[in-house]
């Protein structure tokens, strides 16, 4: 079984290059094949905290993010939805809730037309 797991990350702090504001946190979109929800839950918990040591913590200024699971969706193996971005920083809780609108938002079906079909 495929989840689409969706994980957020806050108690960090670290200048933002592009915004005033600071980044505050982040989402992370994952899909996760495990045997149950609670394996894909702590499977993704665990690679995110191993990717965030070794890309971003490798000098252990940024300390650890909190990780609280924002959502959990099991996915059919087919149709599982493709991330075209690992992480969603956010600086504001309303900056969180657009990326999560975004996220969750269904998946279009382009594979189905709209309307009858003439024969």
């Amino acid at each position: 079984m495929y989840y689409q797991i969706i994980v957020s990350g806050d108690g960090i702090f670290f200048e933002n290059d592009e915004k005033t504001e600071p980044v505050i946190g982040f989402l992370a979109n994952r899909i996760v094949q495990a045997s149950s929800e609670e394996l894909a839950i702590a499977t993704s918990k665990r690679d995110i905290l191993v990717q965030w040591n070794q890309q971003f913590n490798a000098d252990r200024k940024l300390g650890l993010p909190r990780l609280r699971i924002e959502k959990i969706t099991p996915v059919n193996q087919w149709l599982k939805p493709k991330s075209k971005q690992d992480y969603f920083w956010f600086t504001s809780e309303s900056h969180k809730s657009n990326y999560m609108n975004q996220l969750c938002k269904a998946p279009t079906r382009w594979f189905w037309r709209l309307g009858s079909v003439s024969h």
